[in-house]
């Protein structure tokens, strides 16, 4: 079973489509390293012949074979640039959806959740596949073949060619064991100074705001220290490893030349077979020599690898379920369980409710109720832990995510807009139709003030764009969630930011959304919203304590003295006395 999962693995599949290119590159590589032969037989020629014969015709010719050679080696290298960069491609093309859908499920798994650090490791193993790392292990396997060659020229040679080469495999493995744990926690170290980092800019307000800079800076200087004295170390370690190796293999040619000569001194060899010997051996070790240089990106490639595989696994991507017709909006919901990400208890408990379409509901409650999780349940973000959530008797998980969105409007509590125009954040970043924008941002009374942005619809917002206010930020929300006629419309505190005018807009847009039959959840702590819903639920603890049509809650909740947060401007309190007086 494990390795059908192994097999059905989006990164497998992916470095599967490279397949064909890698064993392109490993034929390339195949003439490349033959090409390489005409150097060590030039050698020996000159010294054999031409130099005995001092035939300059001899030489001319030998010189044209050998440029002809060369000529063929430089346009296969350049083949197999080619051929790895569209490795890099295929591998990208297939890895891009899958990564990114495990990414978005990985958010709600802190257990799992590794931010840009799944880019990152995505794009160490795109680069060990494109870069030169795969070049010179398809060389690697070569290197037996020149040892033979030195054996074809003398016993003496092919054993010091032998001796060299499995010093270096030697040495090889010894750097993969003194480098490996360290290479790793550095790597470890970076993404917690990275991440310390990302986490201060996103609140750099109140690190400003409350003159915590210098302790923020001492906190990430000390992540970073860390993070360098391990990588300084590493780095230290794997260089004094490589210069290891150099002179290793500079000794061994020395050894070679001394050992040739010593044969040609004897007439066992000639010296022209010495100095083919000698270059026979320098391409024998080489391919030995540049793995071991990049030895930190195949720790890097492996623990990439490894990361990868693992939340893959951990989190796998279902079938696409089949397409369901556009639902009308009717909303069931059956003993809905709900635990936030990270939680050590739910946050929403049993909780049922029915909407038909074209019915609107508002949901009140103290702070720490519930609401909010419950509203991301509704809106299909945070999924459940137990019960359900139909839409139209589907349930949410019979959709693809994707498609169930374009009919669901959802405003959240904290509203993020993209870098982008005003126009295509309330697109969702698709396919800008001016009309459909234009109506969304009137449903959500923001048309108005959209057009007194400097570029009206066109103004860009984000990193380089305009900053918008808290109030305005919420009205392009709204027209956000509003875009595309959505059945279902879910608005966590759609008013919390809103000025007079606002709350009057955002009322005009409640009673659009009912007469086009769409259905409405709205969490709320003020009392404009309550005229424009047609049921209530009050939530205690993470529970429905009491919820039906408007009038009768409130009705219900008067008659037993309870101060609801809707009528008052405040939030809800003392909600279990309710739940005791009302039985």
């Amino acid at each position: 079973m494990a390795a059908q999962t192994t097999n059905r693995s989006p990164l497998t599949q992916a470095l599967k489509a490279c397949y064909p290119a890698l064993g392109a590159t490993f034929v390339i590589s195949m003439f490349i390293n033959a090409t390489m032969l005409v150097s060590p037989l030039y050698s020996m020629q000159i010294y054999d012949r031409v130099l005995t014969s001092r035939n300059v015709t001899t030489l001319v010719m030998l010189t044209s074979i050998v440029v002809v050679f060369l000529i063929l080696y430089g346009v296969l290298e350049f083949v197999r640039s080619g051929v790895l960069a569209r490795a890099g491609v295929q591998f990208e093309n297939h890895l891009r959806r899958p990564l990114f859908e495990t990414m978005m499920k990985a958010e709600l798994s802190p257990q799992h959740r590794l931010g840009q650090q799944v880019i990152r490791d995505a794009e160490t193993i795109r680069e060990c596949l494109t870069g030169g790392l795969a070049a010179n292990l398809c060389d690697l396997p070569w290197t037996p073949l020149f040892v033979i060659l030195c054996f074809l020229q003398h016993f003496m040679l092919g054993m010091v060619a032998l001796v060299g080469a499995a010093v270096l495999f030697s040495l090889a493995i010894i750097t993969e064991i003194m480098t490996r744990a360290s290479v790793n926690e550095a790597s470890r170290l970076a993404n917690e100074a990275n991440r310390f980092a990302a986490s201060a800019l996103r609140n750099g307000e109140v690190v400003r705001g409350l003159g915590m800079g210098d302790v923020v800076l001492d906190r990430w200087a000390g992540a970073q220290y860390a993070h360098i004295a391990v990588h300084s170390a590493a780095t230290e370690r794997g260089a004094a490893l490589h210069a290891l190796v150099k002179f290793a293999r500079l000794t061994v040619q020395i050894t070679l030349l001394c050992v040739g000569a010593w044969l040609a001194i004897d007439k066992e060899i000639s010296p022209g077979a010495m100095m083919a010997a000698s270059i026979i051996m320098g391409r024998a070790l080489a391919p030995i020599e540049q793995v071991i240089g990049q030895w930190k990106r195949i720790v890097a490639f492996r623990t990439s690898y490894n990361r990868l595989e693992n939340l893959f696994q951990a989190l796998p991507i279902g079938e696409t379920p089949t397409e369901l017709p556009a639902p009308k909006g009717n909303l069931e919901v059956t003993n809905a369980v709900v635990w936030p990400p990270n939680a050590s208890r739910p946050a929403v408990k049993g909780v049922s409710l029915s909407l038909q379409a074209g019915e609107s509901m508002a949901i009140i409650g103290n702070s720490g109720s519930g609401k909010s999780t419950l509203a991301r349940a509704l809106a299909g973000v945070w999924p459940l832990r137990e019960g359900t959530v139909r839409i139209d008797g589907a349930e949410y998980s019979q959709w693809d995510q994707n498609r169930l969105g374009k009919h669901i409007g959802y405003l959240p509590q904290d509203i993020e807009l993209f870098s982008g125009t005003v126009a295509e954040n309330i697109a969702r970043l698709g396919k800008v139709e001016p009309n459909a924008v234009v109506a969304a941002a009137q449903a959500a009374g923001a048309h108005e003030v959209i057009l007194r942005l400097p570029n009206g619809y066109d103004t860009l917002l984000g990193e380089g764009g305009v900053a918008l206010s808290g109030g305005m930020r919420q009205r392009v929300g709204l027209a956000r969630a509003l875009y595309g006629r959505p059945r279902l419309v879910v608005l966590d505190e759609p008013n919390s930011n809103l000025d007079e005018e606002g709350e009057r807009a955002l009322g005009r847009a409640m009673v659009a959304m009912k007469a086009a039959g769409c259905t409405v959840i709205a969490v709320t702590h003020r009392n404009l919203l309550l005229s424009h819903v047609d049921k209530l639920l009050v939530m205690s603890f993470g529970q429905a304590i009491i919820q039906g049509p408007r009038d009768e809650v409130i009705g219900n909740i008067r008659g037993n003295k309870v101060a609801l947060a809707a009528t008052t401007e405040r939030p809800v309190t003392n909600v279990t006395a309710t739940t005791g007086a009302t039985g």
